[in-house]
């Protein structure tokens, strides 16, 4: 008995540990994973809580960017195939960004608030 008690405990934690709800109580990733594929960014777009890191990863065989349309939030550099970068907002808002190699591969990165 205690056991499955223990097991429950130890399930309902690592549940609760794997998603965050936003304000309006939508369950979001504690982390979310953007491709780069077939010259575009998929999903194109996401939905995370403040302080949700986003790792995009190039699946692509060519270089790409992710920069965001305003110059300043985040900028990636080249991503070499197979490379990957990281951003972590921790404002809320509405980030659109784009691949500057690539202008056509676009973006938007939805911040809502814990």
């Amino acid at each position: 008995m205690f056991s499955a008690i223990g097991l429950m405990g130890i399930a309902s934690l690592f549940m609760s540990s794997c998603s965050k709800s936003d304000t309006n109580g939508s369950v979001l990733p504690v982390a979310q994973d953007v491709s780069i594929q077939s010259m575009a960014f998929a999903p194109a777009t996401v939905t995370v809580a403040e302080g949700t890191m986003i790792t995009w990863k190039n699946k692509d065989a060519v270089d790409h960017t992710v920069t965001s349309n305003d110059g300043t939030s985040f900028s990636s550099g080249t991503i070499t195939s197979l490379g990957t970068f990281s951003f972590t907002p921790m404002v809320a808002g509405s980030y659109a960004y784009h691949c500057s190699i690539h202008p056509a591969e676009t973006g938007i990165v939805q911040v809502v608030i814990k």
